[in-house]
């Protein structure tokens, strides 16, 4: 047997055999693990692999087999099978990825998958924290989510979490988890807002970005942080010429909430009823808005002060 690493992340105590560089080792080896995490072998997947045609537009493979565990495959990144129960997952890095892309797929893709399988929801989303308070952006990958986060964090804020929001609810308090504290970005808006970040940062050939620490000396807190609102961004439309948002209600805030969940690959009818309840649960608790603006720099200043508007209020 493989020797075992314990990490914390995503509120999370993860044991993996596979060692991990971009999450701190927990302290302590008393707890039981929430998610295992062991080393696989080709022999072992070519064994489980699924036999059918994948579909050549889709950049992930995603089965549901028949003992109800997962199997999941990008050609170029990771070979995983999650359990049934998602609390463990065989996994494997494959050709030679940099260490670095290929964890940040493994901890988004196959944790929110195992969560998925424990009955947990998650959200695709940015969060960013300021003066104790965050703030959740939502919005399909290359809205502009990362961008308006460099911007955020080169003004004072800090990184919660990137791509994957594990949530907390706590009375009528919606906590948000801390994800690795590496930030996507594309070239351009990183050395704009984050020169300094992007010095230190690596490219990922992968998606086309450069991952970051925002911060070289690390983020301010490791604890879940109290959520004050989320902000859904639209994709970019060259006819917005103006700054606003707008509080969303009914089937429109069901259909933001519900669009912007983590493995959406998962389709069993069983888990419609869970996104539905996760759905009004979020709304009931937290304001949502549709967030639209023009994607310029010089507008960026007046999308911050609209944010701070709408917490405050």
């Amino acid at each position: 047997m493989n020797a075992r690493h314990r990490y914390r992340v995503y509120g999370l105590l993860i044991e993996s055999e596979l060692p991990l560089t971009s999450v701190h080792e927990a302290a302590g080896g008393g707890d039981r693990a929430d998610f295992t995490i062991l080393a696989g072998s080709p022999d072992q997947f070519e064994a489980i692999a699924p036999g059918e045609a994948r579909d050549p537009e889709d950049w992930i493979e995603h089965v549901v087999l028949d003992d109800g565990s997962v199997y999941m495959k990008s050609s170029e990144v990771f070979e995983a099978v999650i359990s049934a129960d998602g609390r463990t997952a065989t996994c494997r890095k494959l050709a030679d990825v940099e260490q670095r892309a290929f964890e940040a797929n493994l901890l988004n893709f196959i944790v929110s998958a195992s969560l998925t399988l424990q009955g947990e929801e998650t959200l695709h989303a940015t969060v960013l924290e300021t003066d104790g308070r965050a703030i959740g952006l939502l919005g399909e990958s290359g809205a502009g989510k990362s961008t308006l986060a460099a911007y955020l964090i080169s003004r004072g804020a800090d990184l919660v979490t990137d791509d994957m929001l594990r949530l907390a609810f706590v009375e009528d308090v919606v906590l948000a988890y801390p994800g690795p504290y590496r930030l996507k970005l594309l070239d351009g808006p990183g050395t704009h807002f984050l020169p300094d970040a992007v010095t230190d940062g690596h490219f990922n050939a992968l998606s086309g970005k450069i991952m970051v620490r925002p911060r070289r000396e690390g983020r301010r807190h490791r604890s879940p942080v109290p959520l004050a609102a989320l902000f859904h961004i639209g994709s970019p439309d060259d006819t917005v010429a103006a700054i606003s948002s707008r509080r969303l209600n009914g089937l429109e805030l069901a259909r933001t909430l519900l669009s912007s969940a983590m493995d959406a690959r998962y389709g069993k009818t069983s888990r419609m009823e869970r996104q539905i309840r996760f759905a009004a649960r979020v709304a009931d608790l937290l304001p949502v808005h549709a967030l639209r603006y023009p994607r310029t720099v010089e507008a960026l200043d007046g999308v911050a002060r609209e944010i701070r508007r709408v917490v405050d209020s």
